[in-house]
């Protein structure tokens, strides 16, 4: 994997982490538009018996791997900030801090940052290749 892909590990967790949660409300929408009419309590059919209690199997699931994507994030984020926090030069440490930790566009950290888009292009190169050089050999 390159640096770039390495550093952006972070928005990929948060998008997971998003999506798991997106998915948990939809199924408690489903559990709670659930109803149960006079002749499906008298009688089963050969359908799915518990309907209820199979969208809260499934809510509990998603729940569990939500508990361990948010770990793995957490864990993924402090890896990768104490990486960055080794970058000496201040502006190098801005941009991949603000860029891969914080997730900010290029528009807002040019802003922060007081510097063009090709000036901040530059900067980037040269902190990719700083960060290659300390940690390359763990992620390549």
């Amino acid at each position: 994997m390159d640096t770039k892909t390495y550093l952006g590990q972070i928005s990929k967790l948060d998008f997971v982490i998003k999506n798991k949660v997106e998915e948990i409300n939809q199924l408690r929408d489903m559990a709670c538009s659930i109803s149960v009419s006079p002749k499906e309590v008298n009688v089963q059919s050969s359908g799915e018996p518990d309907k209820m209690g199979s969208l809260v199997s499934k809510i509990a699931d998603a729940e569990v791997e939500l508990a361990e994507s948010i770990e793995k994030s957490f864990q993924k984020k402090r890896e990768i900030t104490q990486q960055i926090e080794m970058i000496t030069n201040t502006n190098q440490y801005r941009i991949l801090y603000n860029r891969y930790v914080l997730c900010k566009n290029w528009k807002t950290i040019t802003s922060e940052m007081e510097c063009s888009f090709r000036g901040a292009m530059s900067i980037h190169g040269r902190a990719l290749q700083e960060f290659e050089k300390l940690f390359g050999s763990y992620y390549l």
